[in-house]
């Protein structure tokens, strides 16, 4: 995952993008048109003092269980770059591709150093800059129940083989004596057909995943072995 992992370098990020003491951004998942044309989203500033931001958009594939991000090709943007005053707010208007429905997108909003600002007020504004990374998929959901889950040796994989995109949350796996042990990040996302390693759970007698899709729950049976 050495794209991505380059890409977050260097600053705060938040996957949910809304801040109470930075910028909030609508949607906070982005629906585009499955075969291809307009899309946006809002970008507002709470801040006391004026921010320049940075958008980016990249092409998302999931390879080899990890994340690979690539500049976007056939979408467009604009404005990449901008300056918030305290209290306005940005379209950021994008036209995308005809993928067929089976298009997914990182957008990338990034708080820069303010043009003007002195070198020292920059430096010690640096470690504070935030980073809101954003989900864009055109086309629809995959089947939340249809998750297949396997543990093996050094990881535990979710594989989602339908045609659409998951969103799960509240990832836990639940013992033989019935107990919850956390697994995986907040949330995680796997694209059409793709797989997802996750490190392997510290409780060895583990039988069952439980996840959340849009706040309603699941459970996928565990198998073992590749």
């Amino acid at each position: 995952m050495r794209p991505l992992a380059l890409l977050l370098l260097g600053a705060v990020w938040f996957l949910l993008p809304a801040h109470p003491q930075g910028l909030a951004i609508a949607p906070i998942m982005i629906d585009a048109p499955a075969q291809g044309g307009a899309a946006s989203l809002t970008i507002s500033s709470g801040l006391k003092q004026d921010v320049t931001v940075q958008v980016r958009i990249y092409d998302w594939s999931q390879q080899n269980g990890e994340d690979v991000l690539q500049p976007a090709r056939g979408l467009r943007f604009a404005p990449e770059i901008f300056t918030l005053r305290p209290g306005t707010s940005q379209i950021v208007r994008m036209s995308v591709p005809d993928t067929g429905g089976a298009g997914a997108w990182r957008v990338i909003v990034d708080e820069l150093p303010t043009p003007g600002q002195a070198p020292e007020k920059q430096a010690s504004q640096l470690a504070i800059r935030l980073r809101y990374v954003l989900a864009m998929f055109a086309g629809a959901p995959a089947a939340p129940e249809d998750l297949q889950a396997n543990l093996r040796q050094d990881v535990l994989a979710l594989r989602n083989p339908g045609p659409g995109w998951l969103r799960l949350h509240d990832l836990s796996l639940q013992t033989d004596a019935g107990d919850a042990v956390s697994a995986g990040p907040g949330v995680v996302y796997l694209l059409p057909g793709a797989e997802i390693l996750l490190p392997p759970p510290e409780e060895a007698r583990v039988q069952t995943l439980n996840y959340s899709v849009n706040g309603q729950s699941f459970s996928a049976q565990l198998t073992s072995g590749r």
